[in-house]
């Protein structure tokens, strides 16, 4: 059981974004594979009731979210199995997946929306918590945004360009893409006090960049 599981996450490495595949290495060598390792089940004698009671025990420390992560990883581990002859059939037809969770969006109000701003005035954080707090942008876009990504004369910012943190191989990677998502690549609006907080911010890195010369660091991003 755990041998194949294993053997699957290095089959699909390649085939999967490096973000994605450090999920499911997570998945499988930190949440699925001690539980079978200590219950001692091997491939050959798994049954559907052997993960059902995976999923019952995982329950009560996780969310039904995360298990729906555990079912498609340990489905495609199965279907990899049956592929290599390891096994004849896949029990996953007989598994239950627990209900997934009532998503319930949170969202600030305009006093502590204003009162967030306040906090981080000044702070050398305060442009990536407005950006993220007025363009509702996701933290690896906050991250990921580039100067070339501001069009100044047509006062728009382009949201094509992410960066994350993966954890592969018990490494932090850090990893910068390209959007690809339709759904994610979005043109917004440049408004005028953002726009100057950014303008600000440039010349700021320019007089740097002159003071420091060859020592700046002229690392992706803004």
């Amino acid at each position: 059981m755990l041998i194949c599981r294993e053997e699957w996450l290095e089959v699909i490495r390649p085939e999967v974004k490096l973000t994605t595949f450090g999920g499911y290495q997570l998945n499988v060598q930190k949440g699925i594979v001690p539980y079978f390792r200590k219950q001692g089940i091997i491939l050959q004698e798994l049954i559907a009731d052997d993960i059902n009671k995976f999923y019952a025990e995982k329950l009560n420390e996780i969310k039904a979210m995360t298990i729906h992560k555990f079912h498609a990883n340990t489905n495609s581990a199965l279907k990899y199995a049956v592929q290599k002859d390891y096994i004849y059939v896949s029990v996953m037809n007989k598994v239950k997946r627990p209900k997934p969770d009532r998503f319930v969006g949170k969202f600030l109000k305009e006093s502590e929306t204003i009162a967030l701003f306040e906090a981080v005035k000044g702070h050398r954080l305060e442009l990536g918590v407005t950006f993220g707090a007025f363009y509702g942008l996701r933290r690896s876009e906050v991250v990921g945004l580039r100067w070339e990504s501001i069009n100044f004369e047509a006062n728009t910012i382009n949201i094509e360009h992410t960066v994350t943190i993966a954890n592969v191989d018990g490494k932090k990677v850090v990893v910068a893409v390209d959007t690809t998502k339709k759904s994610s690549f979005r043109s917004l609006p440049l408004v005028p006090t953002i726009r100057e907080k950014l303008l600000e911010l440039k010349a700021e890195q320019e007089r740097n960049r002159e003071i420091c010369g060859k020592s700046y660091n002229r690392a992706e991003g803004m």
